[in-house]
């Protein structure tokens, strides 16, 4: 079935409340193949905390800028892009999933389609359910044969039927020209519609200051009238995001030595799609990097390189509202961890790839708090296998609709539903910090923390247990609409074997093994050791281990079968089997 570009449909729509939106719920980062620092590492949200681990299943990888994956609306993956092909629920090539351009387009001085940042993006295909729409630009020579002089040539998009292909997915139809022009080198964003279904799309005009402004809805892709804002924005690598409220959009350029680096702030109207109020601001030198807005859409990140500044959108005078949080700090070995590109994750911290093929990421933890105590961490999370400039990239999806405004026309409302993680303090186990993660707009929040005591007001409570034990606490999320829980069980200084939530934070890979272990801890236990014993019984290895990947040498440890623990000082917490194979 063909799709024109602005297309209409006869159908029934079909009007509903919103619900849990966990599109962005699974990440993939890594380079394809095989060996022991080779594939992709998955990063899932399923409970709201932050968990990874190599997925061997998972066979095509992406490993650079141009990655962008969609899960359904309950978190289960379904389909990623990396510049050139698209790949199926179950990693492999999707049907139709390759040749997404007319032609394969050649390489310009190393440069490719999977080089470019937020080249693609994935949206839901509003009234839709079985459809998702795939927007992406590619990669052409705005000076050529002159000079060489990288730009995004047309945007794009493809159709994706998720039922399709008994079940994994399938590309239902590719190559639909949505602009025709020469526009910003990636950066694609999108931010939800005050009617809290569609989804507003801005494409600049290449180093001008027309914006084109898109509309998708349940009849299809529409190309609106396009805005001219005061200033052209520089084209170059980088970024752009809206904030989570929708009230701000941000597009970050590195162009050269010669001309700088600009981003502009822009203030955004979701009823009607307009920017206003803009901010540039343009620093010298060459310095790529990117950008990211705070849960609370308060503060803009902004990445160059070898620093990381805050800016304070609620200042009067932005330029000098800029703090700095973050200053470069070279490894004490291997390749530069220098700074690029971020993305805000669904456990409300914000993290960050290097420019350079390595094996970790950089973690904002407390991006809704001023200055230092919003606590970034320099390679705060070893990853499984390496990992090239590359975040999965994707719109901010819980996001409702205006309530009580002339765009609210659908009937819908912000009904609030209720997530939060937690951590528990390295030093004391009793002491448990809580996140709220909530979204659709909750106003009032009641915590149980299922001993007797509970906590009103406090988005972010720290509460102190009596003794261990297993307690069910229970967040109360509301607003004028409605009310909404969400209980977790949690689990405190109780033996392993009475805590399968420990079980699945506590995972070993890979196995066999040859030169190395990854030891990976999804939280946070008080002084944990990882050991490792050999047939008759005897420590080979020990050591302290820490929140997110440890990583151990295991050259000198001949051949054979090993058994392993991770302990407390307390107690034993999980225990297996390995196999070393041979060097």
């Amino acid at each position: 079935m063909k799709f024109p570009f602005a297309f209409y449909l006869t159908f029934c729509l079909i009007f509903q409340e919103l619900k849990a939106q966990r599109n962005d719920n699974t990440w993939y980062l890594g380079y394809p193949g095989n060996g022991e620092i080779f594939g992709p590492s998955k990063v899932t949200f399923d409970d709201g905390s932050f968990y990874i681990k190599k997925d061997t299943s998972f066979y095509r990888g992406i490993d650079d800028s141009n990655n962008t994956i969609i899960s359904d609306n309950d978190g289960k993956y379904k389909a990623s892009f990396n510049g050139f092909w698209i790949n199926d629920s179950s990693g492999k090539l999707m049907s139709n999933g390759d040749s997404i351009w007319y032609e394969t387009l050649p390489y310009l001085y190393g440069y490719s389609d999977d080089d470019i940042p937020q080249g693609g993006m994935f949206l839901p295909w509003p009234n839709h359910p079985d459809s998702i729409l795939l927007f992406y630009t590619s990669q052409g020579n705005a000076a050529w044969p002159a000079s060489v002089d990288l730009a995004s040539l047309n945007l794009f998009f493809a159709t994706v039927g998720k039922s399709a292909n008994n079940g994994k997915g399938a590309v239902l139809e590719k190559r639909h020209t949505v602009l025709n022009d020469t526009i910003q080198y990636g950066r694609l964003s999108a931010v939800q519609h005050a009617n809290g279904r569609d989804w507003w799309i801005l494409i600049n005009e290449r180093n001008s200051n027309r914006f084109y402004r898109l509309l998708l809805d349940p009849y299809g892709v529409h190309k609106l009238d396009s805005q001219i804002v005061s200033l052209p924005v520089i084209d170059g690598l980088g970024q752009s995001a809206f904030s989570p409220d929708g009230n701000f959009y941000a597009i970050k350029s590195s162009v050269g030595a010669n001309i700088g680096n600009f981003f502009d702030i822009f203030s955004f109207d979701r009823c009607s799609g307009y920017l206003s109020n803009q901010y540039q601001i343009n620093k010298d030198g060459s310095s790529v990097g990117g950008l990211a807005f705070s849960p609370n859409s308060r503060f803009l990140y902004v990445s160059f390189l070898t620093e990381i500044y805050q800016y304070d959108l609620n200042s009067n005078n932005l330029d000098s509202s800029k703090v700095v949080v973050g200053v470069y700090e070279p490894p004490s070995s291997g390749l530069p961890t220098t700074f690029f590109t971020m993305q805000l994750a669904p456990d409300n911290k914000i993290y960050m790839c290097a420019t350079n093929a390595i094996n970790y990421l950089h973690v904002i933890h407390n991006p809704d708090n001023y200055g230092m105590e919003c606590q970034f961490q320099q390679r705060g999370i070893l990853l499984p296998t390496y990992n090239y400039t590359s975040v999965s990239y994707s719109p901010y999806f819980r996001l409702g609709p205006l309530d009580n405004t002339p765009c609210d026309t659908l009937g819908m409302n912000n009904l609030p539903v209720a997530w939060y993680r937690y951590e528990q303090d390295t030093l004391d186990f009793l002491k448990v910090n809580f996140f709220d993660l909530s979204y659709y707009e909750p106003t009032t929040w009641s915590w149980d923390f299922g001993d007797g005591l509970t906590v009103d007001d406090e988005r972010y409570p720290v509460h102190q247990f009596d003794s261990a034990g297993i307690y069910q606490v229970c967040l109360t999320v509301s607003n004028p609409n409605a009310s909404n829980t969400h209980c977790k069980t949690i689990y405190l200084g109780v033996s392993a074997t009475e805590n399968p939530v420990l079980q699945k934070q506590i995972e070993i890979s890979p196995n066999p093994f040859n030169t190395h272990l990854d030891v990976a801890l999804n939280l946070n236990l008080h002084l944990p050791i990882f050991r490792l014993f050999d047939q008759t019984g005897r420590i080979v290895l020990e050591k302290r281990i820490s929140f997110g990947i440890s990583e151990i040498e295991t050259d000198m440890l001949p051949p054979g079968i090993y058994f392993w623990e991770v302990r407390s000082p307390t107690e034993m917490l999980k225990s297996g089997k390995l196999v070393k194979i041979k060097n």
